[in-house]
């Protein structure tokens, strides 16, 4: 009887050093993804943030945060989903939009959206960012179990928008220059050659590689007037921009500013004649 006893509290024994596996509750992984992730000024991209089936979530706090240099809220275009019996918001934070979800009864339901938001594009390579304040899901044990950090770290943490490329139109060229030489103190007037309308509050931009030249821009932006100051070529370039500053078209036109030394000697002596003078082109 000692040995059968003996026995059995060697088992037990070696049974209370064998570890326990527990089995941890699985974080739901809430996804985050947007309609569009190229986009130019002026687009509205829609979020929408998803929950898993089977999810076991009794409660979760959920925010995004956004560049509001980039980005700006949508009025009113926040949009729940029901997942929870109690959810609300809050956008009254500038560059937050906050999520907050309860309910008794763990959600258990398909995969389902939580909520959807908009934004317009403000300006272009912004990131928005989605983080997990709180997460509670019940175990198999009907406890409530915090999965906070297991559920940030595998669910969708940011999504970045790259600018979307566009293919100039032929709005307009620049008028050939009847010479591209132009002597010391000497000029000409460079000129747009519109082709096509603009859209509304679009404006002409000159700008020139060096300072070869002395520039002089027309109100309207359609003319240029260049002055001979330094020896050596110089390409102007003109842009079209829109009112958002999306450049709609580039043109260029490389001149010859001729005021080497002798240069600037024949255009002293041109001068005492009034011989310097301005092209209309």
């Amino acid at each position: 009887m000692k040995k059968v006893l003996s026995i059995f509290l060697a088992v037990l024994m070696v049974f209370a050093i064998i570890p326990t596996t527990v089995f941890a509750a699985s974080a739901p992984v809430i996804t985050a993804t947007a309609d569009k992730t190229t986009v130019k000024v002026g687009d509205t991209v829609k979020v929408t943030v998803k929950l898993p089936a089977n999810s076991n979530l009794v409660s979760l706090q959920y925010t995004i945060k956004y560049d509001s240099t980039c980005f700006q809220l949508v009025d009113k275009s926040m949009t729940l989903g029901n997942c929870f019996p109690f959810e609300t918001s809050n956008v009254n934070v500038k560059g937050e939009v906050r999520y907050i979800a309860a309910t008794k009864d763990a959600v258990n339901s398909s995969a389902a959206t939580l909520f959807t938001v908009q934004f317009k594009v403000l300006k272009t390579g912004g990131k928005i960012t989605f983080n997990i304040d709180e997460a509670y899901i019940v175990d198999s044990n009907g406890k409530d179990v915090d999965v906070t950090s297991a559920c940030a770290s595998a669910s969708t943490k940011s999504i970045t928008f790259k600018a979307a490329t566009t293919t100039p139109t032929d709005y307009f060229t620049i008028t050939e220059p009847s010479t591209k030489k132009i002597s010391h103190k000497s000029g000409i007037v460079l000129h747009v050659n519109q082709k096509k309308t603009p859209p509304a509050n679009a404006k002409y931009q000159w700008t020139a590689n060096n300072n070869n030249f002395k520039m002089e821009v027309s109100a309207d932006g359609k003319s240029c007037t260049i002055i001979s100051n330094a020896n050596g070529d110089t390409t102007f370039t003109v842009k079209l921009v829109s009112a958002a500053g999306t450049v709609l078209d580039t043109e260029t036109v490389t001149m010859t500013s001729k005021a080497g030394f002798f240069d600037k000697i024949i255009s002293f002596f041109r001068s005492l004649f009034g011989g310097n003078k301005v092209l209309p082109n």
